[in-house]
């Protein structure tokens, strides 16, 4: 029989600099309960797979199930279990987190980058050009400046 995890993610929305202070364990459950959040969010209308691995070791045995996920109707509640061991739970509150959809904490305002992705003749269209309003970029000047925000949600939008 799995164990039942009822989890309100908003108590688990660390500050970057306190994760030297947080155990490990915690961190690895806390980021496994994300990674649920965001396969379900992304997931087609009425799937229910999540492509994710169970985490359980009954009898220190891997579980060889895959997460399974449903999302309330609501939109802010999801309900997950593992069709192997019945490992499962319910994941609340995670919009302003760095989990939710808008990224949280992590979210990438007011250094929001807005252009165009343009043909680079010195790259023969291997790799883009990037151009904003305020300069142009190569694609891996830009991959230079976004590795500052490693970690970080990103988002493309065509228009």
């Amino acid at each position: 029989m799995g164990n039942t995890w009822v989890t309100d993610m908003s108590h688990f929305d660390y500050r970057d600099d306190e994760v030297d202070e947080l155990p490990v364990k915690a961190l690895k459950l806390w980021g496994y309960f994300g990674a649920i959040i965001e396969a379900s969010l992304n997931k087609p209308p009425f799937s229910t797979a999540t492509g994710l691995p169970c985490r359980r070791r009954p009898g220190r045995i891997l579980c060889t199930g895959v997460i399974e996920a449903e999302l309330h109707p609501n939109g802010n509640q999801l309900h997950w279990w593992c069709p192997i061991c019945a490992d499962n739970g319910h994941i609340s509150n995670w919009e302003g987190t760095r989990w939710g959809p808008s990224g949280g904490l992590k979210k990438l305002t007011p250094d929001e980058i807005q252009g165009t992705i343009e043909w680079d003749d010195e790259k023969d269209g291997e790799l883009p050009k990037i151009v904003t309003s305020k300069r142009s970029c190569t694609w891996d000047e830009l991959g230079r400046e976004l590795m500052t925000y490693e970690g970080f949600r990103i988002s493309i939008k065509t228009g």
